[in-house]
């Protein structure tokens, strides 16, 4: 059966206006064009649906049949075939660097299975937007101690040492966490997570500078202001040419955290965390190596 929807459109406008030219101008098209669709419908189902012998066409009894029919059926049946609406993107938001493997892979599994597109929004603040609620959920280093937040923690991996080539430790081939403890520690006090209580008491770091971001924290571990401690993953996606990079033993875990509301969550953030804790095996990267020098 040749009939669109656009035929079934065309009858319940003319019913409704009683008048070709009215119908053809709500529709949009011409008044020939309403009146082949109308003549296309009758002829397809094999009955009379308007009387043009009046000024005005009336619908014939099958005419006002058909039209109590459409009323019920038509917007159940345009609501059925409508195309699906894209489905809001989540906004993930990280602060001091983004996990580039295993988030990359993350997005790639949802974006593909689940037609859901992941934005990265980078935020330098303690929850990267989550807390105010300009992203949807957040790629944390640390704990996150918060109960209004679900919280996944997705790695562990080594600690590595900041310092300046110029500074007495550029020497060194490594150093031990106590080394650190004996400098001053350049923190970053809006999304950092280390602090000087973070050695044992008898080997407490001063704090040399105080950074708001990765950005500032960089260039004060250049300009010998202290030594800075970041994850290993970080530390690859930012070199810079009078900084290097120490291996540091004794060190703790940096732990990645993966964050979103408890309270009207983005309907796919668990799903999202999911992909971030089980990466395609065929996938996993093997771990970068930073250079001790350049």
């Amino acid at each position: 059966m040749d009939i669109g929807l656009r035929h079934l459109r065309c009858f319940l406008t003319l019913a409704e206006e009683q008048h070709f030219t009215w119908a053809a101008d709500r529709l949009g098209i011409s008044q020939p064009t309403l009146s082949r669709q109308i003549q296309r419908l009758e002829e397809v189902l094999g009955r009379q649906l308007v009387d043009r012998s009046t000024r005005h066409p009336n619908l014939t009894a099958e005419g006002r049949r058909l039209q109590a029919d459409l009323h019920l059926l038509l917007p159940q049946l345009e609501s059925a075939l409508r195309p699906a609406e894209p489905q809001r993107s989540l906004r993930l938001g990280y602060a001091w660097g983004y996990p580039l493997h295993r988030g990359r892979q993350a997005q790639s599994t949802l974006e593909e299975r689940d037609l859901v597109l992941v934005q990265t929004i980078r935020r330098d603040d303690s929850t990267a937007g989550l807390r105010e609620g300009s992203v949807d959920a957040a790629l944390l280093w640390g704990p996150v101690p918060d109960p209004r937040f679900t919280t996944t923690e997705i790695l562990r991996e080594p600690y590595i040492a900041a310092v300046s080539r110029r500074s007495t430790l550029a020497v060194r081939d490594r150093v031990t966490w106590r080394d650190l403890g004996r400098r001053c520690l350049i923190v970053n006090t809006v999304s950092g997570t280390l602090t000087p209580q973070d050695w044992p008491a008898d080997s407490t770091p001063e704090i040399g500078a105080e950074t708001t971001n990765i950005e500032e924290y960089l260039h004060a571990v250049a300009g010998r202001r202290g030594v800075g401690v970041l994850p290993v993953s970080v530390a690859a996606q930012h070199p810079d040419p009078d900084i290097l990079y120490l291996p540091l033993t004794d060190a703790p875990s940096a732990v990645l955290t993966y964050a979103y509301p408890r309270t009207n969550p983005h309907p796919h953030a668990a799903t999202f965390g999911q992909a971030l804790r089980h990466p395609r095996p065929s996938e996993t990267p093997t771990p970068h190596r930073i250079p001790a020098h350049t």
